[in-house]
This record gives C-alpha cells, sequence and structure tokens, in this order.
C-alpha cells in the first residue's frame, strides 16, 4: 500500500507523525475489534486494511496476527471436548474483560496474577481451603464484574 491511500485509511493528513499514526492506529483498530467480536463481517476487512496501511507507514512496526489467522488457529483445538469448551470459555471471558475495562489490560493481570499468588501462599500457610478460594472468588467477581456490561 501506498503512503497516500495508508494515511487515508488511518484518516491522516501527510503532516501526521509516528505517535499521530500510532494512535490513530490503535484507536481505529480497537473500534473494529469491538465489531467484530459482534460479529461484524465488514470489521475483518478492515482491521486487514488499517494492519496494511500501518505497516506501509510504521516499516518494521509491529502489527498483530490478522484476524483469520487467530480464528483458524483458534478453530484446531484440542480433540478434548472439555478443554476445548474451557479454553473457548476462558478466551470469551478475557475479550470481555476487556470490553469492560478497555486500556486497563496490565492494571487487571497484575491484580488477578497477584490474587493467585495470595491464594496459593496462603493455602501453603495453612489457611482455611474454603476461605481462600471464597476471597479468591471475591477478587474474580471484582475483576469480572458481572454488573458492569460494556456499552
Amino acid at each position: 500500500m501506498e503512503q497516500p491511500q495508508a494515511l487515508k485509511t488511518l484518516r491522516l493528513d501527510a503532516t501526521a507523525d509516528g505517535r499521530t499514526v500510532e494512535s490513530a492506529y490503535w484507536n481505529l483498530v480497537h473500534r473494529a475489534q469491538e465489531r467484530a467480536a459482534n460479529q461484524d463481517p465488514a470489521a475483518e476487512a478492515e482491521i486487514e486494511a488499517l494492519n496494511e496501511a500501518y505497516g506501509a507507514l510504521v516499516p518494521g512496526g509491529r502489527v498483530a496476527t490478522p484476524l483469520k489467522q487467530r480464528v483458524a488457529a483458534q478453530e484446531q483445538g484440542t480433540g478434548i471436548p472439555i478443554l476445548d469448551w474451557f479454553a473457548d470459555w476462558v478466551s470469551a471471558e478475557a475479550l470481555r474483560t476487556r470490553l469492560r475495562w478497555p486500556h486497563r489490560n496490565p492494571e487487571i493481570a497484575l491484580i488477578g496474577g497477584g490474587a493467585l499468588v495470595l491464594m496459593l501462599l496462603a493455602v501453603g500457610a495453612g489457611a482455611s481451603l474454603a476461605a481462600t478460594f471464597l476471597a479468591a472468588g471475591i477478587v474474580c467477581a471484582a475483576i469480572w464484574a458481572p454488573w458492569r456490561r460494556p456499552e
């Protein structure tokens, strides 16, 4: 893709600097990913075009794996139905959590990881298993926030 077409795809003018290009790319990709999660067929093509435009404007820039490749990798599965179901559920919950808490992925990972480590330390130190799992459940409920639905 040529630079003028790439700028048009990212809705930028010729004076855009690298930071502006990156910001526009991620904002547009985020919106398209939300539409793709809601089964919008045009969103996949838009993501591909945005990736190509970003690659043309930022040589050597890291571009996300195309949606088709991610979906193909997910469809392979393990062949064990319960593991496939669990992996699909975890993936769907992760996506819903990302939509509920936009731009908060590092914080969510730290809270969840910290809660897991504290849970293991508590059980290792002899704390009640039921109380430990109850506390971990409360942390998970706060992260997943079922009462907070994305728009």
